[in-house]
């Protein structure tokens, strides 16, 4: 299993128009917000705004690893292709900062690191402010997410994605 310990952590829920994010070290929690993008601009932009925004935080923060939760998605989502796109921006992004590498969890690893499987957003934002001691409920429910891949990745978990 890796350490680790004294390591920044960038926590990353994909989306295309809300993307979650949360940085922690150990047990203490550097940061958490969302990257947000206009529906009404053209995709080309929201793809530059989410790369050069995921760039802006890495210089920020100076994370050692990146987790990415892997988008899943119901038969009749619409939404898809330009959610697979903006992941792949993210990727493209981490890269350029040197986190090549992202951990990829899948929904249900984080759900179960933080409460339990079937959770609902609620109760991922509950259960992060008690594993942190924060003295109030993360919000947006996005960045929330953030913060609990990043505590999933820091616990040990881990998708066979490559």
């Amino acid at each position: 299993m890796l350490d680790f310990t004294g390591k920044t952590i960038l926590g990353i829920d994909p989306a295309i128009a809300t993307i979650g994010y949360g940085a922690i070290r150990d047990s203490v929690v550097l940061d958490y917000g969302v990257i947000k993008t206009s529906k009404d601009r053209p995709i080309f932009e929201r793809l530059k705004q989410i790369h050069d925004d995921i760039c802006e935080l890495c210089q920020s923060l100076k994370p050692d690893v990146a987790a990415l939760e892997m988008p899943f998605f119901t038969r009749e989502n619409t939404n898809a292709g330009k959610v697979l796109r903006a992941l792949g921006v993210i990727e493209l992004a981490l890269g350029e900062c040197g986190l090549g590498s992202p951990i990829f969890l899948h929904q249900s690893q984080v759900k179960s690191a933080v409460s339990k499987y079937g959770a609902d957003k609620s109760e991922i934002q509950r259960a992060v402010m008690m594993i942190f001691s924060l003295s109030e409920i993360p919000k947006p429910d996005d960045a929330a997410d953030g913060l609990a891949i990043a505590y999933a990745a820091q616990i040990g978990m881990s998708a066979n994605v490559k």
